[in-house]
């Protein structure tokens, strides 16, 4: 077996990676007086290039909302009580490395995307009147992220994010549920 050249090492960094991550899900606004915190689950593929100390990454978010109170719908002088059962983010993030040492880095996040909440009608009644699945919304998504690089080149990721998402939804009772929502998780990477 030869040696590896530094040119070598730096090509392997290049390389795109999965990773997979959890976290907590924890709406303010009034998207909070809806719904409860929810964990969550994250999968995105990292597109490194270390040569301007950045990473582009494109991923997914999966929560399972607690809702603590229905929506509620009007409909002919009547409120049907909606319920949220999932919320869907996909977002696409640039990555800045603003400090590196040996195998540690932090990184300064910003992501731009799309966000999903899936509704269903608590009774039969509302089935004819919620005429559309879900609301759907922008998402702006800053955050910090600290990484730990171990010699496998697995690495592990702490991370902190706000989500602005200003949902709006057509004939409810509270039609604008704009949320910042906050999310610390863990990632992993084989």
């Amino acid at each position: 077996m030869g040696a590896t050249s530094s040119a070598e090492l730096d090509i392997n960094q290049n390389i795109p990676y999965v990773k997979i991550g959890a976290g907590y899900w924890i709406p303010t606004s009034k998207l909070s007086h809806f719904l409860n915190n929810a964990p969550f689950f994250e999968l995105g593929i990292v597109i490194p290039d270390d040569s301007y100390s950045r990473s582009f990454e494109l991923g997914v978010q999966l929560v399972i909302p607690q809702q603590e109170n229905f929506f509620l719908l009007r409909d002919n002088n009547e409120d049907y009580e909606i319920e949220a059962t999932t919320i869907l983010n996909a977002y696409l993030k640039l990555n800045k490395y603003i400090w590196e040492k040996d195998r540690n880095r932090l990184e300064l996040t910003f992501g731009l995307g799309m966000s999903s909440i899936f509704l269903d009608p608590v009774t039969r009644a509302g089935d004819a009147v919620l005429d559309y699945d879900n609301i759907n919304s922008f998402l702006v998504a800053p955050g910090l992220s600290y990484t730990f690089s171990f010699k496998d080149k697995s690495i592990v990721q702490i991370s902190f994010d706000m989500q602005y998402t200003p949902f709006k939804m057509e004939r409810g009772t509270t039609k604008d549920l704009n949320s910042f929502s906050m999310l610390p998780k863990i990632a992993y990477r084989f």
